[in-house]
């Protein structure tokens, strides 16, 4: 058995709109008779262009039944009968037409119903921008979770719920900063769905209703769990020259995974442990310096998982400068970062699966200027040829040492103990 589930919103022919294009296919079904095969060809025009979902079941059904007999010679037999067996696929396709136009009804040729002809008029929305995310992986950033009721940052107490949506936004921010990914906006599905309530009004022409079934399924997923957040700083005077100077106290600590949702597998796990000082951050107890806790904390985040699922490459080489392939306040002015050519692929000996490729060390090199899209940096150590290599941060942050000159002013070449250095 064969059935077919078809949504029709109207039937008319409307003016595609900019984000809607009208494709029209050709199709052809049979049917009982000519209703029931223009209904099948129109299914299967929809089909053609939304594809469809199919699901296929089998049904066992037992009936017993015991039939006694006797034999001539007076012993008594037995038979049981049992039977039942049913298979059933149904194909599920929904999507809009805008209109159709019947080219032939004819006999099937079998003397079992009709075969019908059709042009149809198909509404697909593209969606904005599509164009420069086809080659993009998906990402979404779900919200962040929370061990505490309540957190502590910089003297401010905020609830777990303005912590979640804070470290969120930072995090899919700063992500979507990148141009890496195509950024899936979880945190904002109340939203999302209170819009295409409005798009199936009946108001709604189908051109504006071709917007709905169209939610894009994410390949990764950042998962964020804060353990501890209490960042905060004190005064303390040197006994050795009586200068006040802050000092940075407690500490960030964020579990974060990159997962597959299709799978469920684990593409990249770290712990996230850190303080102000080492992320650069003068705290003075202002709002605007606990946003910027989450501004950093984001950013730190973000680059983190760049690095594991897609590093930024050096694309060409212009002159005494490299060009990088992403921009941004990732790549900041005064950040050094280092390159490593790309080597051959190891594989693992054990499960025979791959490794990634070898990376040599050959530069560093300093980050002068960037766009949204690219960003521009000199070496300043080490020599670079070609294209492709990939571009690793080093082990300590320019940022952290930017504070530390800030921190020592004038005494640029003494280090005393209240020193950062």
């Amino acid at each position: 058995m064969r059935g077919l589930l078809l949504v029709f919103l109207s039937l008319f022919s409307v003016a595609a709109f900019a984000a809607t294009e009208i494709r029209t296919v050709s199709a052809e079904a049979t049917g009982i008779d000519r209703e029931q095969a223009v209904y099948n060809a129109l299914g299967e025009a929809v089909r053609q262009v939304r594809g469809a979902q199919i699901s296929a079941s089998r049904q066992v059904r037992s009936a017993l039944a015991r039939v006694s007999q006797r034999t001539g010679d007076g012993r008594e037999s037995s038979t049981t009968i049992s039977s039942g067996q049913k298979s059933e696929t149904r194909v599920a396709s929904n999507g809009l037409i805008s209109g159709y136009r019947i080219l032939s009804v004819t006999d099937s040729g079998d003397g079992g119903g009709k075969l019908a002809r059709l042009e149809v008029d198909v509404p697909v929305y593209k969606a904005p921008g599509s164009s420069a995310q086809d080659n993009r992986w998906r990402m979404a950033v779900y919200l962040v979770e929370t061990a505490r009721s309540r957190y502590t940052v910089d003297r401010h107490s905020l609830s777990a719920e303005e912590v979640s949506r804070r470290f969120t936004h930072s995090i899919s921010d700063a992500l979507a900063q990148s141009r890496r990914f195509a950024l899936l906006a979880r945190d904002s599905e109340s939203a999302i769905f209170d819009e295409r309530h409005r798009m199936a009004g009946e108001d709604v022409p189908v051109s504006e209703k071709a917007m709905l079934g169209n939610t894009l399924g994410a390949e990764y997923l950042v998962v964020t769990r804060v353990s501890d957040l209490s960042l905060g700083s004190k005064q303390q005077i040197s006994s050795l020259t009586g200068e006040k100077s802050t000092i940075a106290t407690g500490a960030a600590v964020l579990e974060v995974r990159v997962v597959v949702p299709a799978t469920g597998g684990i593409v990249w796990s770290q712990t996230l442990n850190t303080t102000s000082s080492e992320l650069g951050l003068a705290l003075d107890g202002t709002s605007h310096s606990v946003q910027k806790v989450f501004d950093r904390i984001g950013r730190e985040v973000a680059l983190r998982v760049i690095d594991a699922v897609w590093p930024p490459l050096v694309e060409k080489q212009q002159g005494e400068e490299l060009v990088i392939n992403m921009g941004g306040d990732l790549l900041a002015p005064g950040d050094t970062w280092e390159v490593f050519a790309l080597g051959d692929a190891v594989r693992n000996s054990h499960t025979g699966g791959g490794l990634g490729r070898t990376e040599t060390r050959i530069a560093t090199v300093r980050i002068i200027r960037s766009s949204p899209k690219l960003a521009y940096a000199e070496v300043i150590d080490g020599k670079v040829e070609g294209a492709g290599h990939v571009l690793r941060r080093r082990a300590h942050s320019s940022s952290k040492e930017r504070a530390a000159e800030t921190i020592r002013g004038t005494r640029k070449r003494t280090c005393l103990p209240i020193d950062p250095c």
